[in-house]
């Protein structure tokens, strides 16, 4: 890998100290004023009301220059693809605006782009009940259809607004990029993407979805590359450089991730990844000891964080301890069941503690996670291109995403597959199923009726 220069960090911000001068008066108000009241009280009950009066019109008006704050801080995170900032900033602006419409869309774009569907749904029918249908309402709707995995059915409206160059087309590109992503149509959403770069070149979004893009495709070293374009365009793009990490840290190149972690650290200290990353760093330098301290100091805080699990685990199985390694490591299996490493640090451990039937039942869910890898490569290398609208396919993806533990998504991808096959067999067998398992009964019958009608018509 070339060498580069270090990566540049944007500067820290403090805030200012509160002023004691102000401090100071406020300190005599409380002391002065009862002492008024009990020497003058008619005159000072007068006062009292006028300034209570004062006081109800400064905290109104205080309020609204906080929700105004909030509102402007988050606007701004959103237009620099900073979701995660945005979100807190949208949701105060919120609780005291909850009917504007600015802030009502803005909290559904940030709901869109953190794969929130169904609540930037909710909140755009609320912007529909307070402003109508708009210009503003179509586009977001049309984002959420695409970016959620529809982007065929909005495809002929995006490309209109694009050739007529809109203000909206980096949206429309965003959107449409990311819902063929979601779809497992990486070449698609490379292509989406090449345009819009030809538009903006240095657009940080656009160059994180194209690192996402080659993530999917296995294409470590040029998502490492677009993620690195990203960071440049934006070094604030917390998002980017946590990828950047993730991609360095595959390709072996942990002395350039540690100065990137150690800014995520300072910069978004509540990222459990980012403190897990850090100790994988440290065991990878000799430093166990620091490395197990700061595994700890994560799962104090989230107990069944599966990466702190499954590194927790490595560490407790190289020191000797596998029965507290096997008790992480179920921990982590059980939550996370598509962990391929996981999965394999469990299956050793129970080999070393003579547990043979339960290891060979590890090493069979290995190979079908190894097998569910190679049914998405394919996937995701041409087939859902050639056959987008091909039932077993998206069946597939659907029955892997369920193995892997992703319930939603695979829920979505089966009903996707009889969307495209209403009498398609396996799908409605598989839903059945998984309606009986959570005691869905009503849903459970729909589906078994529905797969009895499709045996009896292929009869």
């Amino acid at each position: 890998m070339a060498a580069t220069t270090g990566p540049t960090f944007p500067p820290a911000v403090s805030s200012p100290a509160p002023s004691p001068s102000r401090l100071a008066r406020l300190g005599y108000l409380l002391v002065a004023l009862p002492r008024a009241v009990l020497r003058r009280p008619g005159r000072s009950l007068a006062i009292l009301g006028l300034l209570l009066l004062i006081g109800v019109g400064v905290g109104v008006a205080g309020v609204m220059l906080w929700a105004s704050y909030h509102l402007r801080t988050g606007r701004a995170a959103l237009q620099h693809y900073h979701t995660a900032e945005a979100i807190p900033h949208l949701q105060a602006a919120l609780a005291v605006w909850p009917n504007d419409p600015e802030t009502l869309l803005l909290a559904a774009r940030a709901a869109r782009r953190s794969g929130s569907f169904d609540s930037a749904d909710h909140l755009l029918d609320s912007y529909q009940e307070m402003r109508g249908e708009d210009e503003d309402l179509t586009l977001e709707r049309v984002c959420v259809r695409a970016e959620r995995g529809e982007p065929d059915s909005v495809s002929k409206y995006c490309r209109s607004l694009i050739e007529q160059d809109h203000a909206a087309s980096p949206l429309l590109f965003e959107a449409l990029a990311k819902g063929e992503l979601r779809g497992y149509q990486p070449h698609k959403a490379e292509k989406l993407l090449e345009e819009w770069l030809q538009r903006q070149p240095d657009n940080p979004q656009a160059l994180l979805i194209q690192g996402q893009v080659y993530d999917l495709e296995m294409r470590q070293a040029d998502a490492v590359k677009s993620y690195r374009a990203a960071l440049t365009a934006d070094p604030t793009l917390d998002e980017a450089r946590l990828r950047l990490c993730d991609g360095l840290m595959q390709l072996g190149s942990v002395e350039e991730a540690e100065p990137h972690l150690e800014y995520l650290s300072r910069r978004i200290p509540n990222n459990l990844m980012v403190q897990v990353y850090r100790a994988r760093i440290q065991d990878r330098l000799g430093n166990g000891a620091e490395a197990e301290r700061m595994l700890e100091a994560v799962l104090a805080r989230q107990p069944r964080f599966v990466p702190a699990l499954v590194e927790r685990g490595k560490l407790a199985w190289r020191a000797g301890q596998t029965a507290e390694a096997e008790k992480r490591l179920r921990q982590a299996v059980e939550r996370e069941p598509g962990d391929y490493q996981a999965h394999y640090q469990l299956f050793l451990c129970l080999e070393k503690n003579s547990k043979h039937d339960e290891a060979q039942k590890e090493q069979e869910r290995l190979r079908q996670i190894e097998q569910d890898l190679k049914e998405i490569q394919a996937i995701a290398g041409g087939a859902m291109e050639q056959s987008p609208h091909n039932a077993d396919l998206h069946y597939q993806v659907g029955m892997i995403s369920l193995r892997a533990g992703s319930v939603e998504e695979g829920l979505r991808w089966l009903h996707s597959a009889l969307k495209e096959d209403p009498n398609h067999q396996r799908a409605h067998q598989a839903l059945m199923e998984h309606y009986q398992r959570i005691g869905d009964l009503g849903r459970a019958r729909e589906h078994r009726q529905k797969l009895a009608a499709a045996e009896r018509g292929a009869r």
